[in-house]
């Protein structure tokens, strides 16, 4: 702490050179923010007649400024309740009764009600004695059934998410307008808040049409499959339990899309306590000054010397570097959140096609369940038939054991026949069970190691783009690659052609040094931005006069807000519009193209943004070869399962 004051200290002496102008021009900044404030302020509260309530009770004298401002507050209508008719007494000595209304007389018909039968219980289709000729037609139906409402039911609950996902982009939108409109001060578009608000409003009925049917789909599900678990035929089929499990997968999909849009919506509550976290906020920066600087008397409207403006400024700059690193590690761990929710996403999309998978199964199993069944039969009649041979044979030879003695060898021998034919097939049958088995294993391997090179290329991504997050500064976050590529080549046994030519076309420096992370790249853009523009009209061989005006120059220049499709002119460019069209295309996540506008500056611009445009570079190209890698490791992973 005592470090950070030190340095801001120095900061503020070094700047005294500037004079009292300094102090003037900061002190109109604060009023103009203070002005936008109000301004954004008092509209909203023109918007929310509770937020005004709220301003004028904790804020004294703000009554009479938004009187002036956006006008008297329009009163309440009177409820009904509260009218009563006048009461009149001719003696001014007996007060006047209450009023209570005239009885009315109620008339009352007699409707002659007839007992409405109770409806039968619905029948169910799948009980009731056996049927004697075909009874797996009710299997077939029951099947053929729940195939069809596990379709409707997956398609309505396909619809209603969708639906559910519109409404919470809705409702974000109109979150994001309020913000803008209450920032934006009296150039605020609150017509657009309105029209954002109304959106979500219609996207909420909508997705409630699409719930009800979803739950009414599932329900229907859950009835056919309860139904077919009664039949004495239909209660072993394997589509019930499965119908059963995907039923309670899509309710509490349906559930989980419900709570997030609560969850979106409680967002809402932020623009309803705004103005008073300003004001808690504002109150207590003073506080902190007067801890700071016990003498410091700051009012409104007084005049402020210098030493009195450098201990707001240090003080200002010091709680700006403690949000700032607050806010950093607020980042951090919604980025955690984030990819927690992607991952259970992921968890539940491989769940559904495990599903899916298994749902596409059934008419094999039923398929293998009545060739066991035949099987079983087909074994039964030969073992039969065995019996009865062998005692036919048995008495053959005792009657005719002289006679057709020759006849018994060859009907033994025949039947030796069948049997070691038998046997021949059953093991040949157990050889291709264990060929199988022995190709399973190797496909098990083949899969772990693709899952492994999956992991190394994820690891490879993240270190591309956060780099080493344990330090704590640009240059300890550069992480190496070398040693995450040579895991990637040891995963594949050395011998994926695909990784060695990724590992030969990677450069040496993103090898052994490493590269800059994504945030680090941005706060280097940034810089190269505000130097570029301050010696954007510096030419070759101007001296510190050339610096002096290039620099007054960009400090008047203003360049309108230019597109991210506008078309490039290069003869009609200059370095401060290259400047501002390069920063436009890096926002809207355009770094490409961005490098790209950069590599036409020239003169000092140019050797200012060097060293940037070669190691953005280098970044963009281990990114992509990070991303090939993962396509590259996704594919042998599907390529491995059987």
């Amino acid at each position: 702490m005592r470090g950070s004051r030190n340095l801001l200290t120095q900061r503020m002496a070094s700047s005294r050179a500037s004079g009292s102008s300094g102090g003037l021009k900061f002190v109109g900044l604060t009023v103009g923010a203070v002005a936008a404030g109000a301004t954004s302020v008092a509209v909203y509260a023109s918007y929310d007649n509770d937020f005004r309530k709220t301003l004028e009770n904790s804020i004294p004298g703000s009554r009479n400024i938004l009187n002036y401002t956006i006008g008297v507050e329009e009163p309440p209508a009177p409820r009904l309740k509260d009218l009563r008719p006048l009461q009149f007494s001719a003696d001014p000595k007996i007060a006047p009764k209450p009023f209570e209304p005239k009885p009315v007389a109620e008339k009352i018909e007699k409707v002659l009600v007839q007992a409405e039968k109770a409806p039968e219980k619905a029948k169910n289709p799948y009980t009731g004695p056996k049927e004697p000729v075909n009874p797996q037609k009710k299997n077939e139906n029951l099947t053929e059934s729940l195939k069809k409402h596990l379709v409707d039911a997956e398609k309505a609950t396909k619809a209603a998410t969708g639906a559910k996902l519109e409404t919470i982009r809705a409702i974000e939108h109109h979150i994001q307008t309020i913000r803008e409109a209450i920032e934006g001060g009296k150039d605020g578009d609150w017509d657009a808040v309105t029209i954002a608000h109304l959106k979500a409003k219609r996207l909420a009925e909508a997705d409630g049409e699409w719930e009800k049917k979803a739950r009414n789909a599932v329900a229907e599900l859950v009835t056919e499959a309860n139904l077919g678990a009664q039949g004495e035929i239909t209660q072993l089929n394997p589509l019930v339990p499965v119908s059963k499990a995907t039923a309670l997968k899509l309710s509490n999909e349906l559930d989980e899309m419900i709570s997030n849009v609560k969850h979106v919506d409680s967002e809402r509550i932020f623009v309803h306590d705004y103005s008073d976290r300003v004001a808690e906020s504002r109150k207590k920066f003073q506080l902190e000054l007067k801890a700071v600087h016990p003498n410091l008397n700051y009012e409104e409207g007084m005049k402020l010397n210098k030493t009195d403006l450098q201990t707001i400024l240090a003080h200002a700059h010091l709680r700006i570097d403690q949000l700032s690193q607050k806010l950093i590690g607020n980042k951090l761990s919604e980025e955690k959140r984030v990819q927690s929710i992607i991952s259970k996403k992921k968890a539940d999309l491989l769940e559904k096609l495990r599903l899916e998978a298994k749902i596409n199964v059934i008419p094999e199993v039923d398929k293998k369940k009545l060739d066991e069944e035949l099987a079983r039969a087909t074994a039964e009649i030969q073992k039969k038939y065995d019996e009865k041979l062998k005692e036919v044979v048995r008495t053959q030879k005792q009657l005719y054991d002289i006679e057709h003695a020759k006849d018994v060898d060859e009907a033994v021998q025949k039947e030796r026949n069948v049997h070691s034919t038998a046997v021949g097939k059953a093991l040949a049958q157990l050889e291709g069970i264990e060929m199988a088995l022995a190709g399973h294993l190797h496909m098990d391997i083949e899969n772990r190691k693709s899952k492994q090179m999956w992991l190394a290329t994820q690891n490879l991504k993240e270190t591309v783009v956060f780099g080493n997050r344990a330090s704590c500064c640009m240059e300890g976050r550069r992480a190496p690659l070398g040693d995450q590529m040579k895991t990637l080549l040891s995963c594949g046994g050395n011998t994926d052609e695909f990784v060695k030519t990724v590992d030969s076309a990677m450069a040496k420096t993103s090898k052994i040094r490493g590269e800059y992370t994504e945030e680090d790249l941005n706060t280097r853009f940034n810089k190269v931005c505000r130097i570029g523009r301050r010696v954007a009209y510096v030419h070759d061989g101007s001296g510190a006069l050339g610096h002096l005006y290039s620099w007054l120059k960009a400090s008047l220049t203003f360049q309108l807000p230019i597109g991210t499709n506008d078309t490039v002119t290069p003869s009609a460019e200059n370095n401060f519009s290259l400047l501002t069209r390069a920063e436009a295309l890096w926002k809207a996540g355009k770094k490409g193209d961005a490098v790209r506008v950069l590599q036409m500056t020239d003169g000092a611009t140019r050797r200012v943004a060097t060293d940037f445009i070669q190691d953005a570079r280098r970044h963009q190209e281990a990114l992509l070869l990070s991303r090939l890698l993962l396509a590259h490791a996704a594919l042998t992973s599907i390529r491995s399962t059987y």
